[in-house]
This record gives structure tokens, C-alpha cells and sequence, in this order.
């Protein structure tokens, strides 16, 4: 004989306003395995790592994880900056970035090890479970940027490959993504 058993049922749309806690109500996810060149001269440029969700409710929240991976052309690979990208449908376009201060470049953080001696073989970077109010119903899409950050320069930037691409057991390939999970209020 089966037997189901269960201490708590979620309702489809979530806890009702006001219940104790909440849950995950929605998940999108956008996984990247081909590889992408970006060139970066002190400009911030979209990576192909993007994904949209439409919140159920303006009250809830929506987690947000990243990893990818890659190399840049420069002798430090820190120099690389990313920052994630929020454009609500209909809306405005806003950055998830550290405090404005003076002429600071905001940014989510760095690529790399932020060691002297980084650049020499890909590295990943990761922003995980960060909890975003976009305070919508409308479509809300979230994109990984990159740019060069180093005052006057300019930089290559290669997603899921190293600068040397060459089919050799030495040259790795990669995967990147990015999920985002809406959470009831």
C-alpha cells in the first residue's frame, strides 16, 4: 500500500500575505555553453549570460545565482569588472552595484583570483544567492556585463574559453548560467 505523507502543502502562487515564511515560487534559468568574445574598451558590454522572470507579485523578491567562467587578454586578469544588469519591461533599466562614492566604477565585482600573477589560465567568478526587490509584475530581465576596468584601456574578454583556444588538452571549454528564482513575500 503507498502511503503519502506531508507536514506542509505550498499553494501554486505561494503563501497567502501575511503567512509565516515563504517559498520559491518560480524558477528560470539561462546556461550557456558556446563560447563569446567581448571586447571591452572601457565600456560595460552584455554577455550572452541573461535571463527574464515576471514576479507574481510586486511584494516578492527574486534570488539571484551566477557562475561563469573565462579569460581576459590583459596581464592582470582583475582589470575584468562585472556588474549585473536589471531592465524591468516598460521600465527602468538599473544595476545591482556597490554604493556610489565619488568616481568610483560601481560594479558587482571582479573576474579572476586578484593576484599579480592571474590571467595564465581561465578563472570563474559567482554571485550567488542574492535576494533582489524589483518591486514588479512586469518582465524583469537580468544580464551579466563585463567590462575592461583599468582608467583608458581596453581588453578582450573570452566566455568559456581561455585567450588561447587551440584543440589541446591544455585548453579548457567551460559552462556559465544564471538562475533566478522568484520568493514569496
Amino acid at each position: 500500500m503507498s502511503e503519502l505523507r506531508t507536514n506542509r502543502i505550498v499553494p501554486r502562487d505561494g503563501l497567502p500575505a501575511g503567512a509565516a515564511g515563504g517559498g520559491i515560487i518560480q524558477v528560470r534559468n539561462t546556461t550557456v555553453t558556446d563560447t563569446d568574445t567581448l571586447s571591452c574598451n572601457s565600456a560595460w558590454v552584455d554577455s550572452e549570460i541573461a535571463c527574464s522572470i515576471t514576479p507574481q507579485s510586486a511584494g516578492n523578491k527574486i534570488l539571484i545565482s551566477m557562475s561563469a567562467t573565462g579569460e581576459g587578454n590583459a596581464a592582470n586578469q582583475e582589470m575584468f569588472a562585472y556588474r549585473i544588469k536589471k531592465a524591468i519591461s516598460g521600465g527602468a533599466t538599473t544595476y545591482l552595484t556597490g554604493a556610489a562614492a565619488g568616481s568610483r566604477t560601481l560594479i558587482t565585482g571582479v573576474t579572476g583570483d586578484n593576484t599579480a600573477d592571474s590571467g595564465t589560465s581561465a578563472s570563474s567568478f559567482s554571485f550567488s544567492n542574492y535576494l533582489d526587490s524589483p518591486a514588479t509584475t512586469s518582465a524583469v530581465t537580468y544580464t551579466i556585463q563585463i567590462t575592461y576596468d583599468h582608467a583608458g584601456g581596453a581588453g578582450t574578454y573570452y566566455l568559456n574559453r581561455q585567450v588561447s583556444d587551440a584543440d589541446g588538452a591544455a585548453n579548457a571549454r567551460a559552462i556559465s548560467w544564471i538562475t533566478l528564482m522568484e520568493v514569496t513575500a
